[in-house]
């Protein structure tokens, strides 16, 4: 018959249970571990959360500032872009989307008396920042007008059509009106022209590109400068928003070092906490650890039991302390933190929790259950 190696080691289902009967029967222990966690996770919650929330909301308003529009242009006319360069970059793994814009021209409106405004052929999709607020994105062959231009041209209700020298003199139908937001505020009082890159434009001034992420937008300088498409490459201007990163990096930076040093300190003192409350516990069982050493438990187990017991207390004060914290936040200031940082948090408690206890645990369970178990 063969010999368990781990003779004395208990099964898990059993050793839980046992935690949970432990934990029950220490009632002012597992209170108070239950109440020192609560607190720690509801002072984290309310400070670090709240400062994480409010730097979150920061930088994405940095962020629709243009931190990650990137602007190639050719400023001279010399280096030449080729109409479907748009096309051949957002094909670019890092790329979320890009447009280009060709030569200014001026259009007005042949039906009624107007003032001349600046047209560019647009190729490529109209991106989130050029919104369409009124009639329907331009198929190629049709315009829109910005927010600006609608007055001058007379463009009612129902829109209505632009000329210009440009366009060979043929009237083209405005369907759209859209708004310029962000860093694309400019085209406000621009007409875009859609525009097939095959259908005779020679070259682009401008083509925008906006990247997915802050973090690859010099590494994509680095891919454009070699990757457009373009007569003379080395003509191409390539405009990064550095003050707007660098004003970024600095807010990320700042904002939140003050709140996670109060992080760690709270993280610190519950950490001191927890470790005598289960110091207090394991003293006042040492009698009953002892007798399981005598009839054959291993010290693993009894340091599994004890970590075990710790959870059983760590689990309801974690999520005690989450549960108050999230609805403070969402009643005071209606901004919670991400998700991510709510679970990180909670895995961090417990894990903090669990690596305070594991001395208290080691000790109680290589101490001589002799010597415990002698009678004075």
């Amino acid at each position: 018959m063969r010999t368990s190696r781990w003779l004395g080691s208990p099964r898990v289902g059993a050793l839980l249970l046992d935690a949970i009967a432990a934990a029950r029967a220490q009632v002012a222990t597992t209170i108070t571990l239950v109440l020192v966690l609560a607190a720690v996770c509801f002072a984290i919650l309310v400070t670090t959360g709240q400062a994480a929330a409010t730097e979150a909301r920061v930088v994405e308003q940095i962020d629709r500032a243009g931190t990650r529009l990137i602007a190639l242009s050719d400023d001279g006319g010399a280096a030449g872009i080729l109409p479907h360069a748009p096309m051949t970059l957002e094909s670019i793994s890092d790329v979320t989307w890009t447009f280009g814009l060709g030569a200014a021209f001026e259009v007005t409106n042949p039906l009624l008396p107007a003032d001349r405004v600046a047209a560019r052929a647009l190729v490529g999709t109209l991106p989130p920042d050029l919104p369409i607020i009124q009639g329907r994105a331009p198929r190629p062959g049709e315009a829109v007008a910005g927010t600006g231009a609608v007055i001058p041209l007379n463009l009612g209700a129902a829109l209505g059509a632009v000329r210009g020298t440009d366009l060979g003199d043929e009237a083209v139908g405005v369907v759209g009106v859209f708004e310029a937001t962000g860093p694309l505020h400019g085209l406000a009082n621009t007409v875009l022209v859609a525009a097939h890159p095959h259908d005779g434009l020679e070259t682009l001034r401008f083509v925008y590109v906006m990247a997915n992420d802050v973090a690859v937008v010099e590494r994509l300088e680095d891919v454009l400068r070699t990757s457009t498409p373009a007569r003379q490459a080395a003509a191409v201007t390539v405009e990064t928003p550095s003050g707007a990163i660098a004003l970024r990096d600095v807010v990320a930076g700042n904002m939140g070092a003050a709140s996670r040093q109060l992080m760690a300190v709270v993280m610190g003192v519950g950490a001191v906490l927890i470790a005598v409350t289960m110091l207090a516990a394991a003293v006042s069982k040492r009698r009953d650890l002892g007798r399981r050493r005598a009839l054959g438990a291993t010290r693993s187990a009894l340091v599994a039991g004890l970590l075990a017991q710790t959870a059983a207390g760590a689990v309801p004060g974690v999520m005690l302390g989450t549960i108050a914290g999230l609805v403070t936040l969402q009643a005071t200031t209606s901004s919670l933190p991400s998700v991510r940082f709510v679970v990180g948090l909670a895995g961090l408690t417990l894990l903090l929790t669990l690596a305070a206890a594991t001395p208290v645990a080691l000790h109680a369970a290589t101490r001589d259950p002799l010597r415990i178990l002698r009678v004075p």
